[in-house]
């Protein structure tokens, strides 16, 4: 009987072995899953906060609140004069691009997006039998850009917008095709290098009857011989004579110019 006994209490014990280890096995899958989920909990937050933003503004200028966006997000954002409002709101984690949807909403206007730039037109402006507006952006190598908009502004129609940046000295236009390309035309004949002449400083003139040399700007040179894309055509006993293309300049010893047109 005893050796029963015993023998009943050995399978008791092992049973409840197996429990505490199957309960002991729940407990971390349980443990495993609940970090899991927090791992992924703050995955989402994170990617969900990008792009997030929250803004608070008093009477402010509808072009200076776009302005405030645009510095935000990194974008190139171009207005029309008739981008007018006056703005009061405040929006708490909202989409960026969301908050720019709703204000513009509001104040009757809307945007489009044409090559990286986006562009603020008013709300349903389309017009039947208009052609559709494209927006150039020209890199301006020699002009200013506002020296540029000053001069070619004018050729715009009345729903061209055009824009500069001056950090790069970029012509941003919206228009149609026709109205841009006369603008690009007058754009290739104001953009250019100034026909400029150097400094050019006449040292000394060694005149002989075989030939002669001059220094000019520390070089010696001879006739035939170039500098600063002129070529010394003569020299004299107290002056020489350069020549690029059609144009011809003099100089003298002891005197530096620029130019001295024959």
């Amino acid at each position: 009987m005893l050796d029963c006994k015993r023998g009943a209490e050995k399978i008791q014990w092992g049973g409840n072995k197996k429990i505490i280890f199957l309960l002991a096995a729940i407990m971390i899958i349980f443990a495993a899953s609940g970090v899991g989920a927090q791992e992924k909990a703050a995955e989402t937050a994170s990617v969900s906060a990008q792009g997030i933003i929250s803004i608070n503004v008093n009477q402010m200028d509808l072009q200076n609140v776009l302005r405030l966006i645009a510095e935000k997000a990194d974008l190139n954002i171009i207005m029309g004069k008739e981008v007018t409002g006056v703005v009061t709101l405040r929006l708490k984690n909202v989409d960026l691009w969301q908050a720019l949807e709703s204000i513009l909403e509001v104040n009757g206007f809307t945007y489009r997006e044409e090559k990286g730039v986006i562009r603020v037109v008013k709300s349903g402006k389309v017009i039947e039998g208009k052609l559709m507006l494209v927006t150039e952006v020209i890199a301006l190598k020699y002009t200013q850009a506002e020296e540029i908009k000053k001069a070619s502004q004018h050729l715009l129609s009345p729903s061209g917008i055009m824009e500069i940046d001056d950090r790069t000295n970029l012509l941003i236009i919206t228009d149609s095709p026709q109205d841009i390309e006369k603008i690009c035309q007058l754009i290739a004949r104001l953009d250019t290098k100034l026909d400029t002449v150097p400094v050019f400083n006449l040292m000394g003139i060694l005149f002989a009857s075989d030939y002669s040399l001059a220094m000019i700007n520390d070089r010696i040179l001879k006739v035939g011989e170039t500098i600063e894309d002129f070529t010394v055509s003569e020299i004299g006993e107290d002056s020489i004579t350069l020549k690029r293309g059609k144009q011809a300049i003099t100089l003298r010893l002891r005197e530096e110019t620029r130019a001295v047109e024959k």
